[in-house]
């Protein structure tokens, strides 16, 4: 059966990366929906743009996690710090410390900040190297999106590969919808104790653009191991707000329930379980 999954996923990964080669070569601002949008500055009107940024783009984003759940405040915390560069209209790369969430990563990873005895069993445990390739443009923004992530750097090291597609819907110039799916494949330790699972990663935004500088995200998703999606299964439900400073920097805050609609285990409320992120990003 574990065979029989992989050699799937390897045979998906292999269409959607042939399927690229019909993808547009360069986009070119005026013949759609693309980044810039509309020759607005950078950081305006973000919930217009796309899920890629334009070519020669460096951008740096930084998310302080805090666990805000009862009885356990501010442990663990961690600065999970992630870097984009757009090689092209079409391709980007990252470096990441954000898990496949996203902005709805939950505390504890990349640089733990607040010790072993506060929820940080090792001050620096995951990285992650992000590909993105732009597929489609315009009201409908889609791109191949995979990513190789040293899930635990510690023993046992657990490594993983996600292949999925990141896109983003455009009901109106104000109203977007926001999914980025991938399938996590382990590819170490999987008989290991405990052993390296597959998994879903399923996190989504419904982003309103209140003002042309402050976008409103309704935030939610679902995330589990694949083998036993329903006891697993994590759905998380928050708001986020992200403001333009000016054409370099944006600020942004958020508050999830981190399982809030998901598998409860029992014992204590749903509601126990919260998160608060903090976000700059800043353009270069």
């Amino acid at each position: 059966m574990k065979k029989s999954f992989r050699s799937v996923a390897a045979i998906v990964a292999l269409g959607l990366l042939a399927a690229t080669g019909t993808a547009q070569a360069s986009v070119v601002e005026g013949g759609g929906d693309v980044p810039p949008v509309s020759g607005a500055p950078m950081g305006k009107v973000a919930v217009r743009r796309g899920v890629q940024g334009p070519a020669g783009l460096l951008t740096l984003r930084f998310n302080l996690l805090v666990n805000a759940s009862s009885g356990a405040f501010g442990k663990p915390i961690s600065l999970a710090p992630d870097i984009y560069y757009a090689i092209s209209d079409t391709v980007q790369i990252g470096l990441l410390h954000t898990l496949p969430m996203g902005w709805q990563t939950e505390p504890g990873v990349s640089l733990c900040l607040t010790g072993s005895s506060n929820g940080c069993p090792h001050v620096y445990n995951n990285v992650g190297f992000d590909f993105m390739y732009g597929l489609l443009f315009g009201d409908f923004h889609l791109s191949l999106h995979s990513s190789l992530f040293l899930i635990q750097i510690s023993d046992p090291t657990w490594v993983m590969w996600t292949v999925g597609l990141a896109g983003k819907i455009h009901f109106s110039n104000a109203v977007a919808l926001f999914f980025d799916p991938q399938v996590g494949i382990a590819l170490t330790k999987r008989d290991g104790t405990p052993p390296n699972k597959d998994w879903l990663f399923l996190p989504v935004e419904l982003q309103f653009q209140a003002t042309t500088a402050l976008a409103v995200k309704v935030l939610t998703g679902a995330t589990g191991q694949l083998s036993n999606l329903g006891d697993t299964v994590r759905v998380p439900l928050g708001l986020g707000l992200v403001a333009n400073i000016n054409s370099t920097l944006d600020l942004g805050l958020r508050f999830s329930f981190d399982n809030l609609l998901g598998a409860h285990p029992g014992g204590g409320s749903r509601a126990d379980e919260r998160s608060i992120g903090l976000l700059g990003v800043v353009r270069i």
